[in-house]
């Protein structure tokens, strides 16, 4: 009977399609479900690739997801537009001593700049040797970028403005230290402007002769009065303020002020001119006894000065 069989489909059906069915024998007995198309391999290659396709597709989107999504743009660092926190260094003291009797003066010198800040010591207010008792400061100024910290080193003040601050110095006085009789500056000539033929003159300003003792100096401003400047020579000092001389200004055991006013003076038609006061003190009497002498005298001067103030005004 297999034989029978074997010969219809020999001469039925082409040899692939037996070799086909024969498969499809063996896969049935084995379990597995046939395929039925077997004149056509499109569905079995199909079934094939099917699987392969996922695994290639990933690598395709996995490039292009970063590119999906932007990265944010970065806000300035705040970190490098910040402040930077330096403190100033301490500057270099000696005290003063006494060896024996032999007084050793003290000094003081300040920090060397550096890439942060600027330092300063004002000492043309005194020239060393320094001696004692006396102050001194040193100043600090900060260079853009930097701030101060919030702990300064002992001795340094910052200024409520933030950008400078200073360092106080005091010496003490020692025994061995010289000493002379306190003293008291001489008083400068002021001469005021004046209308001369109807110009007016300059004021001028006469220092005191500089002794071994005091030294004098004329400070001028350009939106104010000038001031003058009286320096104790070392191992010399000012006389407390009431005991100096009218118009001048203790300010420290060394140092003393004295302001000068000049008067507003015009010399247009009908404008008011002041009176000479300098004309008065370099003329006036120096002596109070003098001031207390016969009344004819006293009204005598007074008629004159009447006279001498006419001619200068015009009036």
């Amino acid at each position: 009977m297999f034989e029978h069989k074997k010969r219809r489909l020999s001469g039925a059906k082409p040899t692939g399609v037996v070799i086909a069915l024969g498969l499809t024998c063996v896969i049935g007995a084995l379990g597995a479900t046939p395929a039925i198309a077997a004149e056509t391999e499109g569905p079995v290659q199909t079934a094939e690739v099917a699987p392969e396709a996922s695994p290639e597709a990933t690598p395709e989107v996995t490039p292009e997801a970063p590119e999906a999504t932007p990265e944010p743009t970065p806000e300035p660092s705040t970190t490098e537009d910040a402040l930077i926190e330096v403190v100033p260094a301490i500057p270099a003291i000696t005290w003063p001593m006494c060896e024996g009797d032999k007084f050793i003066p003290p000094t003081l010198q300040a920090p060397p700049d550096d890439h942060a800040i600027d330092y300063t010591f004002e000492d043309y207010w005194y020239d060393p040797p320094f001696t004692v008792p006396l102050r001194l400061q040193v100043y600090a100024e900060l260079k853009e970028g930097y701030t101060w910290a919030a702990e300064m080193p002992d001795g340094w003040v910052a200024y409520s403005s933030g950008d400078g601050a200073f360092y106080d110095v005091y010496f003490e006085d020692v025994p061995c230290a010289p000493h002379h009789d306190r003293i008291v500056p001489e008083v400068p000539v002021v001469t005021q402007a004046e209308c001369v033929d109807g110009e007016l003159t300059e004021p001028t300003v006469t220092l005191p002769e500089n002794s071994e003792g005091v030294t004098y100096e004329l400070r001028e401003y350009e939106d104010s009065d000038p001031r003058v400047l009286a320096k104790a020579s070392w191992s010399y000092r000012f006389a407390d303020q009431e005991k100096l001389p009218e118009g001048w200004l203790f300010s420290d055991l060394d140092v003393a002020w004295y302001d000068v006013k000049f008067d507003d003076v015009s010399c247009e038609p009908g404008a008011e001119q002041p009176e000479q006061r300098e004309e008065l003190a370099a003329t006036g009497p120096s002596d109070a006894a003098v001031l207390g002498g016969a009344a004819l005298l006293t009204v005598a001067a007074g008629v004159s000065l009447i006279v001498a103030r006419r001619r200068v005004t015009g009036r």
